[in-house]
């Protein structure tokens, strides 16, 4: 017979492993190298959000493109927390943002393969390159500025995210020194 205790504390140890692994892969990377103020010099601007967000293949300069990633922990992590979770919902509309603008970071005669994410109540979520390649234009002042904003979002509803998370999930164990088995 399994131990509903230690069940109990696997669940919550995965839980709170997934909500770092958030603040970490997206929450960080989303303003990887974003200085303290945002950069006065546009160009400036386009290229550090270009290398925050896109992989080394899309013209960035991360392993992986920042939308992939999220997918994957949605797909994969996801499914531990309710859908309805304010924090989990902010970060959504957050990265709906990225996705809309992100892609068209890439140069036109770069690669074509940009990623998208589209919302949809069929499926929660998935990427598309089609729409990218058809919009790859230089983005506006407003775009950019919008951009850096939407990622500054998705990096706070990260972070509070695992706070709230690690707090309201309590102790990484419950059972006392003397009761382990």
């Amino acid at each position: 017979m399994k131990n509903p205790t230690v069940d109990h504390e696997d669940r919550r140890l995965r839980r709170k492993t997934a909500a770092f692994r958030l603040k970490h892969d997206i929450g960080k990377a989303v303003r990887w190298s974003a200085p303290e103020e945002r950069e006065g010099d546009l160009e400036d601007l386009r290229m550090r959000l270009q290398r925050d967000l896109l992989s080394r293949p899309n013209g960035g300069g991360a392993r992986r493109d920042v939308l992939e990633i999220f997918l994957e922990w949605k797909r994969e992590e996801g499914p531990l927390f309710h859908g309805d979770d304010p924090d989990l919902e902010a970060l959504e509309r957050a990265m709906a943002k990225v996705a809309g603008l992100a892609p068209r970071l890439a140069s036109p005669s770069g690669p074509s393969g940009s990623l998208t994410f589209k919302e949809s109540s069929s499926s929660p979520s998935s990427l598309s390159s089609s729409e990218a390649n058809s919009s790859l234009s230089s983005l506006s002042e407003s775009q950019l500025v919008a951009l850096d904003e939407a990622c500054l979002e998705a990096s706070r509803a990260c972070t509070a995210f695992y706070r709230r998370v690690a707090l309201d999930d309590g102790p990484e164990t419950i059972r006392s020194i003397g009761d382990r088995r």
